[in-house]
């Protein structure tokens, strides 16, 4: 018996059958909550869930009856996705997910009840235009980075750091439970800069193909010195005036952004001094492990997780948020449900 595991961003969504720690089969689509802000209307999203529960299982070639729990997380839980379920306030831990998860029953997509995980919401008491600041929330990330340390097996104040489109820092204490987390906006960035700027000549559209450290260098140099503003313009100047590769540029402006981003929890990596865990594409893995080695910290404190173990953190913690919510509900031989109960879904 295994999982499905469903993980819905803005852009994309992937669906996965998990036995164990072992991945039999993936889906992705390159479908989103996005969509459904453009349509008005979910029937995208479900159509790319039902294809991609059907895909999984004639993959690995396994059947419904196979399945022991569909599970989702991500923006399927945002009032763009198909259950809306308020975040949880930090501090939350895997267990606090499990007892907020809510499941639900769609006959338009698959025969099974699907399990829902809430996001996470920092908690800000009194939140004005004084402390706004300090509020921050996730879709998704949380069971990644939670699912990250179970497998990971790590102990005491760790950062992870999943950057992307939108780059999460999720702050995680001792106790294993995620303290807040915190949102940069650096992909969309580097997008935009590359498209609709004057810049758009100047960076490739792919962006860093490969990491060059001393233009990363540069970069923050750049940035540390002149600022945002002046470091971005600074590519074109390299563009006209030198022989710099676009890969060259595209990692000079990657560095600068990629200094402000880490800048922004600076205080907290001075004072806690955590574990810090990179993960995201390959690519930007090594660009903030370089960023952190050039601004001159730990390095024997930094590890960029191995893809192996990204594949599946996300799976493997929605399945441990599971585990919780089974336990809660059906440990004293009762089952608590909001959705009618199917053959296969009792063990």
């Amino acid at each position: 018996m295994g999982y499905i595991t469903i993980d819905v961003g803005t852009t994309n969504t992937r669906i996965r059958f998990i036995e164990g720690q072992e991945i039999l089969g993936e889906y992705k689509e390159h479908t989103g909550v996005r969509d459904t802000a453009i349509t008005g209307n979910i029937e995208k999203l479900k159509t790319a869930l039902k294809d991609g529960i059907s895909h999984c299982l004639r993959f690995c070639n396994k059947t419904l009856g196979d399945t022991e729990r569909i599970i989702a997380s991500g923006m399927i839980t945002s009032n763009l996705g198909l259950v809306e379920i308020p975040h949880l306030e930090t501090p939350v831990s895997i267990s606090d997910l499990g007892k907020a998860m809510r499941s639900e029953l769609f006959h338009d997509i698959v025969d099974q009840p699907i399990y829902f995980i809430p996001g996470v919401k920092n908690r800000v008491k009194s939140l004005d235009i004084e402390n706004f600041e300090e509020m921050d929330m996730m879709r998704g990330e949380e069971v990644e980075a939670l699912g990250t340390v179970e497998l990971l097996e790590e102990k005491g104040n760790i950062l992870f750091i999943s950057p992307g489109s939108h780059t999460k820092f999720v702050f995680i204490d001792e106790g294993q439970r995620i303290e807040k987390c915190s949102t940069t906006l650096m992909g969309e960035l580097l997008w935009a800069l590359s498209r609709e700027t004057i810049l758009a000549q100047s960076i490739p559209k792919e962006l860093v193909t490969s990491i060059d450290q001393e233009y990363v260098e540069k970069g923050i140099c750049a940035a540390r010195k002149y600022g945002f503003s002046k470091a971005c313009f600074l590519v074109r100047i390299l563009d006209l005036f030198t022989d710099a590769t676009e890969n060259q540029r595209a990692n000079f402006i990657a560095g600068a952004v990629s200094y402000y981003d880490i800048a922004s929890v600076k205080d907290y990596l001075k004072e806690e001094r955590p574990k810090i865990l990179i993960g995201g594409a390959v690519i930007l893995r090594d660009l903030y492990w370089e960023s952190l080695r050039i601004q001159g910290y730990d390095m024997k404190q930094v590890l960029r997780v191995d893809q192996g173990i990204l594949e599946k953190s996300s799976a493997i913690g929605a399945i441990k948020a599971f585990e919780r919510y089974e336990k809660l509900n059906w440990g004293s031989g009762s089952i608590h449900t909001n959705a009618p109960i199917t053959p296969n879904s009792i063990l």
